[in-house]
Order: C-alpha cells, then structure tokens, then sequence
C-alpha cells in the first residue's frame, strides 16, 4: 500500500509540473529600416529558459541568414521560455534583401523563414544583438508564481 501511494503521491507532483514547464509563445517576426539598416524584431520566439541565445548574422550581396541559437552556461532546464530578439543590421547598401531566420535548438534546428525588406539611404556597418526573456520579473504580494516563472527567474 505505501508502494501504491508513493506512486500516486510522483504521478500527482510529475502532472503539476509538466503542466507549468512552458509559456505559450506567439512568435512574430517585424522588420524596420532606416537609412542603411535592416531592424529585426523576433517576438515570442521559444527556448529553452536557461538559455542565453548567441546570435550569427551572414549578409552576402543582397542575401541575409540569421541564426538564433541556444547556448548553455550551466545546461539546459526542463521548460521553454518565449523571448523577444532584437537584430540590428547597418552598413547596407540601398536595395531589396530577402531575409532569411533559422532557430538552432537542443531539439534540432528550425527554418522559421524569409522576408524581403527594401532598404534606402546608407550607414556605417554594424550588427546589434538583444534578447530578453518575456517573463515578469516584478512580481506583487498578491501575484501566483508559477514553477515556470520561478525557474526563470533563477537561471
């Protein structure tokens, strides 16, 4: 009988977590311009939540390859995280680009596809990067933390 329970007892706490593990991310993809410069915003993309994402940008005549990888510092955890990227491209010459986005996940690598973008006017080169995680970080007395959210804040 104490078999039975103990079994019950893991059953009952593996469905709790399992339901919290992931946010449900609605992934976007935006473009911006200015002179010179290509604006990518990546929305509600999904990693892995200890992840930090290491970033590759290729531009070849009027081709970019953007590649969003996870990358560990202590390992993985067992939940994905939306994140919001910000990819920055200057220093292009006027003219129409197809854009291309792959994510490079434990899971495998993804195409998540491509856009054409016209861009006017010229600048210096340069290639930005941000990420941030899209999880509230302030959380009030009266707020329910979730095992997901608690992961994240202690990645």
């Amino acid at each position: 009988m104490r078999y039975v329970n103990t079994i019950a007892v893991l059953a009952t706490a593996l469905l709790a977590v399992g339901s919290a593990q992931a946010q449900i991310c609605d992934e976007q993809v935006i473009f911006d311009t200015d002179p010179g410069t290509i604006i990518c915003h990546h929305t509600q993309t999904e990693f892995n939540c200890c992840a930090w994402i290491d970033f590759a940008v290729d531009v070849e005549g009027f081709s970019i390859s953007i590649v969003e990888a996870e990358a560990y510092e202590d390992g993985p955890c067992y939940c994905n995280c939306c994140f919001d990227n910000e990819i920055v491209i200057g220093g292009l010459e006027p003219g129409l680009y197809a854009v291309s986005i792959w994510k490079i996940r434990l899971e495998g690598t993804g195409f998540v596809g491509t856009w054409e973008v016209e861009v006017d006017g010229q600048c210096a080169p340069f290639v930005e990067t941000v990420y941030e995680p899209c999880v509230q970080t302030t959380v009030g007395d009266d707020s329910t933390w979730s095992w997901g959210t608690m992961k994240s804040l202690y990645r």
